[in-house]
């Protein structure tokens, strides 16, 4: 009987002793790391801006706004009362945290 118990101390001495002298991992060692691709977000904003006849109409704008940045072209030029009103577009990106609206959809 106390060989038995003498056993099954050694045994499990044994079993301690090697469970501790492996070396340890973690989860994410086990799981490699994916690299995350992420498609920048953008989107089409236009402008419209009032020139005086005389003044000097700009060949594009910087738009900086909200997060939101990129250079706008003009796309027309109407003449009105007294000037032009000119409609600049072209696409911005999202260089951070950028206000995006919400869509609304039906009930």
């Amino acid at each position: 009987m106390k060989k038995k118990i003498v056993s099954t101390v050694a045994a499990a001495g044994l079993a301690l002793t090697l469970s501790f002298g492996l070396p340890s991992q973690s989860f994410a060692e086990l799981s490699p790391a994916e690299p995350v691709i992420v498609a920048a977000a953008s989107k089409v904003v236009s402008i419209q801006k009032n020139y005086r006849t005389g003044d000097n109409i700009k060949s594009y704008l910087v738009y900086n706004t909200g997060g939101w940045s990129g250079t706008l072209y003009p796309v027309s030029k109407q003449a009105v009362d007294g000037g032009y009103l000119v409609i600049y577009s072209g696409t911005v990106t999202c260089s951070g945290n950028c206000a995006v609206p919400q869509t609304v959809s039906p009930k």
